[in-house]
This record gives C-alpha cells, structure tokens and sequence, in this order.
C-alpha cells in the first residue's frame, strides 16, 4: 500500500492530523508524507483545516478527508415509489427526495425512471454518482432477485440488465430491510431491524457487516405459518393490518400520520400485536441480539405500543433484547443503502491512488 492510501485510511479511521502527526503514525518520513498529502490536496481529495495543538512553536495545520470529493447515491423501490438520497463519502445524507412508482404496471420503465431521478438529484452539484446502492423486496443474491410478491416484475432479469444500462456507475443491490438494519447498526452489535410495511421482513447485523444466510434468505418471516393458514407477511402488512381495521390498504395510510396514530389503539390490532410478538420471541431465542429495532411505514408507528410489547417478551422469555422505533422512520433504507454506497465508492478510490501516487514511493520512503 502507498503512502497516499495509507494517508488516506489513518485519517478515515482515527480523523485528522498534521503532516508531522500522520508520517509518525505511518512510519514514513516526513518529506514523502509531506508530498502525498500535497498530491491528495491536488486532487480536491483533502482540505487542510485550522490549526492543531502545539506545545512548541507554531501550531501545525491539519488535514481532513473531503467527503464531498465523491458523492454516493442510495435508493429504495417500493411499490408506491422511489425513494433515494445523496450521500458523501461517509454515507451522511446531503439531499433526500421521492418520486411517484407505480410498481406492477411498468417493469420496463425502472432503469429510466431510478435515471431520470438520479439525475434531477444530482443534477445542482454537478456531480456523477460514485456509486448507487439500491434496495429492493425479497430475497437478493449475486445480482439476481426472488421472492419478490409485490413486485414481481423484479425477478426478471431483463428489469435489472435494462436498469443496469441506463447507468454509467456500480450498482449494488441489497435487500431493503437488510439496508434498513445497517442504518441502524452500531459498532460490533447483535441487531435484528423488523420491517412492517407493504411487506415484513427482518434484516440482521453483526456491527454493518450483513448477516443474510447461506442462500440471502435470512430474516425471511414473512413466510412462517400461522394458526389459521395464513402467512407471517399476511398478517403484519398494510394489507393485513388494514383487513382487521376493516379498510382498504389505501384508506390505511392516511390514517397513519403522526408518531402514535389512534388508529393502531383499538382493539382490532390485538391479532396484529400477538404475531408480532411471536415474531420477536422468535428472534430473541434464535439470534439472541442486543436490540431489536421496529421501522416500516405501520413499524414506525408502534411506539405507543413499544412499552407494552416490551413487558410481553421480558415476562415469556428469560432474556429479552432491547426494543425501539428506527430513529429514521421514512428513510432507513436510502440511509443504510448510502452507506453501502459510500463504502463501495471508498473502496474504489483507494484502488484508484494505488497508481496515482506511486511516484512519492521514493528513497524517502
């Protein structure tokens, strides 16, 4: 590795530092760190910021990494809409937006329409995505996609070859509930992130390195069988929940405004909570994580619920995880999907220095 990557990776890891700080740090002498940092200064790819700490003398001035060098896209399709967000290279969100989908009716029109939003996003900053992290229901292995029910038109690989050449940057496709559990992920923690939306699905964890199984089915139950021939997914769904409300899946969701809709307090949602429950012993006795985090458009909404589905899992089980609303309610999958991105455009600009600063590997090295 040279001296412009490791430069690059020390302050990614440990934050900035002075040119005298960094060439102690890596082991390299001051003359060749001093002329990478110049070089990656250059290249827009470092800011030098105020001055650091001196005991002696005059303070030494810092280097930073300059997140916006590269921007990242993450995105999410659902069966309502498109949802994406722009990220920096660390994967914070600079802009979010949404756009209509009909999901179902117009497969072929994916790849334009994610590019014709893309485009209008990144448009002010005058930038091309590095990379775009894009979440999609079911199951996603090696690029392919199924167990796809509300949108089926997914697993046709037509949808995603076409989608694929409409961009001129890496597409990483990822579960949504899976990026939904990596916005929430906490260094070197268990955690199960339950999704309740149009569909349900769980994500799983270990730190953000995805646990997702040996055929990328983990956290699919959605599938498990119930008492009365219905499915997990059939229940704990908009769909499900607004058949025991005795409405329509479109009268459902404008009910469901504010953090703790009145709505979800009635009586009716008692089959709703119960399998939930079940579904949360199941991933409490099976996983055993440290939190079990609850988001989805009807997820997010349970916080008046938490308490009491809280007290349910510590009085059936001998140990009960923590439980809490996602802290992003409306965008954890462009969050978590933006952070992939950020990783994957990271990845690809050590690879780029890997050339481009050889030439400062000289004697002084």
């Amino acid at each position: 590795m040279n001296i412009a990557q490791q430069v690059w990776l020390h302050i990614q890891q440990y934050g900035p530092g002075s040119r005298a700080d960094l060439a102690r740090h890596l082991r390299r002498s001051k003359p060749a760190t001093s002329a990478a940092i110049d070089t990656l200064l250059q290249q827009d790819l470092l800011l030098e910021l105020g001055q650091g700490r001196s005991t002696l003398g005059r303070p030494p001035k810092l280097v930073n990494l300059n997140h916006r060098s590269r921007l990242v896209v993450g995105a999410e399709v659902d069966v309502h809409e498109l949802r994406l967000g722009l990220g920096d290279l660390r994967g914070d969100l600079l802009e979010q937006r949404s756009v209509p989908w009909r999901g179902g009716e117009a497969s072929g029109e994916l790849g334009p329409a994610l590019k014709r939003a893309i485009d209008a996003l990144c448009g002010p900053q005058g930038q091309v995505p590095r990379a775009l992290a894009l979440g999609l229901p079911g199951v996603v292995r090696d690029g392919v996609v199924s167990h796809a029910p509300n949108l089926p038109e997914l697993e046709d690989p037509a949808t995603l070859t076409r989608l694929r050449s409409e961009l001129s940057f890496p597409v990483l496709l990822y579960n949504d509930v899976n990026l939904a559990a990596v916005s929430e992920a906490r260094p070197g923690e268990l955690l199960a992130f339950v999704s309740i939306g149009s569909g349900f699905g769980v994500g799983i964890t270990q730190g953000r390195e995805l646990l997702d199984g040996h055929q990328g089915r983990a956290g699919e139950l959605g599938y498990l069988p119930g008492a009365g021939g219905e499915n997990l997914e059939q229940l704990l769904s908009e769909t499900g929940l607004a058949r025991l409300l005795g409405l329509q899946a479109t009268q459902l969701l404008p009910l469901l405004a504010g953090r703790s809709p009145a709505i979800l307090e009635r009586a009716a949602m008692r089959p709703f909570l119960s399998a939930l429950l079940s579904a949360l012993q199941v991933l409490t006795l099976t996983l055993d994580p440290a939190r079990i985090v609850i988001g989805g458009r009807i997820g997010s909404k349970l916080l008046a619920q938490l308490p009491s589905l809280q007290r349910q899992l510590q009085e059936s089980l001998p140990f009960a995880p923590q439980l809490c609303i996602s802290q992003f309610p409306d965008s954890a999958v462009v969050q978590g999907a933006a952070q992939m991105a950020a990783a994957r455009a990271s990845a690809d600009l050590l690879e780029e220095l890997s050339d481009r600063a050889r030439p400062h590997q000289s004697a002084h090295a």
